[in-house]
């Protein structure tokens, strides 16, 4: 039998932070996807599973002044309902009359609410619509860069790995990666654009023909970078 964690504490703190004079927010926001918009993150990464206990890889959490609410999908229905408490409300994306947590955040909470969020883990344009809706009933997206989550996890959040990362060969890549980045340039001279940033943590391991392990069971390692028509910053 799974026991549920016990949240209670984890959401008083954090329900301190938000209602703070520094913060001042009224809902805050806990993404599954890490600064990548991985769907499996590093141990340190894992923020909604610590909030909740709700460790399935797809979800979003919600947490309001008096409202922890668990967003996630068909496969986890069974799951979050028996590691999450009773702290938690779960849900059911796909559900008929089921709100997703964007339409959660801008259309169920009251006018004039301030929704916090973690930038890095937000990508631009859902972050832009998502504040356009906010604004046009009075609120706002408030871009928060301390993430709140891990202050409340404190020392207790595990260490960001910092494993090497290793050239795999040709012969397995098929490519080498000056070809794949010539290639890029490329479209980069077709579309009339100076550079691209790189984010992917899977694209990043193809294009630079690099394979890591800082995310378990994934052959990823974390960086960015950004390929123009005569530079490459990894």
């Amino acid at each position: 039998m799974v026991t549920p964690v016990n949240t209670s504490d984890r959401l008083k703190q954090l329900r301190e932070l938000m209602s703070s004079n520094k913060y001042n927010i009224g809902a805050y926001v806990v993404p599954s996807e890490d600064a990548h918009q991985s769907e499996y993150v590093a141990a340190c990464d894992e923020r909604r599973p610590f909030i909740s206990g709700f460790d399935g890889s797809a979800g979003c959490a919600v947490v309001t002044a008096d409202q922890a609410s668990m967003f996630t999908d068909g496969r986890y229905f069974l799951q979050a309902r028996q590691q999450m408490d009773d702290n938690w409300t779960l849900m059911k994306w796909g559900i008929a009359g089921v709100p997703s947590w964007q339409e959660y955040v801008t259309d169920h909470l009251p006018a004039g609410t301030r929704v916090g969020i973690d930038p890095t883990l937000i990508t631009a344009e859902q972050g832009a619509k998502l504040r356009e809706a906010l604004q046009a009933k009075s609120g706002d997206l408030v871009a928060i860069s301390e993430n709140l989550v891990d202050i409340v996890w404190g020392s207790a959040r595990p260490v960001r790995p910092e494993d090497p990362a290793f050239v795999l060969d040709v012969k397995y890549a098929g490519e080498t990666h000056t070809a794949k980045i010539a290639r890029v340039r490329e479209q980069l001279e077709r579309d009339n654009v100076r550079g691209l940033v790189v984010t992917a943590l899977d694209e990043l391991a193809w294009l630079f023909n690099l394979r890591g392990s800082d995310i378990d069971f994934n052959p990823v390692f974390f960086a960015y970078a950004v390929v123009t028509n005569d530079t490459v910053t990894l």
